[in-house]
C-alpha cells in the first residue's frame, strides 16, 4: 500500500534533520566568549590589592662645640691725632698721619719675642681709615690666657709711642679637621631624628620603617656660615668685618649647628 504524499514528505524531512544532527556530534563546539573587564574595572581591582604605607617627616638637630685648633686675631689702632703738624708755624700745612715702618716693626718684634712665629704676624696700614693700622696674627692651640697675653703684648708695643690708641680686637677660631666634627654632629642629628620619628609613630599606633629621603642644613660659628672655618684655608677670616668682637669670657671653640630633615616610612 503506497504512503500518502504529505506523510511521505514529512518523513523524508525528519530523516534529513536526524542525519544533520547526527553529523554534528563529535565536532568541537566553540565556547561562548567571556566578557572582559573594562580598563577602569581593572584599575579599580588593582587599587584594591595595592597597599600604600604612610610616611612621616621630622627634623633632627644637634649642636656641638669643638676646641679650636687656631685663633685668628685682628687688632685695630687709630692715630691719637688725626693731623700732625707744627702749629707754631702758621704757614705749615697739617699732614694726615702715616703708618711708619717703625710702627709696624715695633709690634712685630714684640709678638715674635712673645713666641708668635714671624710668619704668623702681619701689621699693615688700614686704608679704610687714614693713619690707622691693623695687626693680624694667628695662634696655634689657643687658650684664653694666651690670647689675652698676645693682645696685651701688641697693645703695649703700639701704644707706647703715643701715636696710636687701641680700638679693640676681633677673634675667629678655626679647625684642622672639619669633617670629623661635622660627621659627629651628623650622627647626633640622625639619632635625634630617629627618636622623634619613633615618638610620633607611636602616637599614631604605627612603627617607623625605612628612610625615604634626607636633607641637611649646617651652620658654623657665631656668624652662621655654611662653610667650616678650616685652618688650612688661607681665606679663613680674611674679612675683618666677618669676625666677632673678642669676648674674654668665652672659651676658644668652634660651634656647629646641624639640622637633618628625614622622611621615614610609617607602617
Amino acid at each position: 500500500m503506497s504512503q500518502h504524499p504529505i506523510l511521505s514528505t514529512a518523513l523524508t524531512l525528519a530523516a534529513v534533520v536526524t542525519s544533520v544532527t547526527s553529523g554534528l556530534i563529535g565536532i568541537p563546539q566553540v565556547a561562548q566568549a567571556e566578557t572582559l573587564p573594562s580598563s577602569t574595572e581593572r584599575l579599580m581591582a588593582q587599587a584594591e590589592t595595592d597597599t600604600h604605607d604612610g610616611s612621616l617627616s621630622v627634623t633632627g638637630v644637634s649642636q656641638l662645640t669643638a676646641s679650636a685648633d687656631q685663633a685668628v686675631i685682628v687688632l685695630s689702632y687709630y692715630p691719637n691725632s688725626y693731623y700732625s703738624a707744627d702749629y707754631s708755624d702758621p704757614d705749615t700745612t697739617p699732614q694726615i698721619p702715616q703708618v711708619l715702618p717703625s710702627d709696624i716693626q715695633n709690634v712685630v718684634d714684640a709678638l715674635t719675642t712673645a713666641g708668635v712665629p714671624a710668619s704668623n704676624v702681619k701689621a699693615f696700614p688700614d686704608y679704610t681709615s687714614a693713619g690707622s693700622m691693623r695687626v693680624r696674627l694667628t695662634l696655634a692651640q689657643p687658650t684664653q690666657a694666651r690670647i689675652e697675653q698676645m693682645i696685651d703684648t701688641a697693645n703695649t708695643a703700639v701704644i707706647k709711642t703715643n701715636r696710636y690708641m687701641a680700638s679693640g680686637a676681633v677673634v675667629g677660631y678655626t679647625l684642622n679637621n672639619c669633617q670629623a666634627v661635622e660627621n659627629q654632629a651628623r650622627q647626633a642629628a640622625m639619632a635625634d631624628a630617629q627618636n622623634r620619628a619613633t615618638a610620633l609613630a607611636s602616637v599614631a599606633g604605627a612603627q617607623v620603617g625605612r628612610v625615604y629621603s634626607l636633607s641637611e642644613t649646617v651652620s658654623w660659628g657665631n656668624n652662621y656660615s655654611t662653610v667650616c672655618p678650616a685652618s688650612s684655608d688661607p681665606a679663613a677670616y680674611t674679612d675683618y668685618y666677618s669676625l666677632p668682637v673678642y669676648d674674654p669670657s668665652l672659651p676658644p671653640t668652634v660651634r656647629i649647628v646641624y639640622s637633618l630633615n628625614v622622611t621615614y616610612e610609617m607602617k
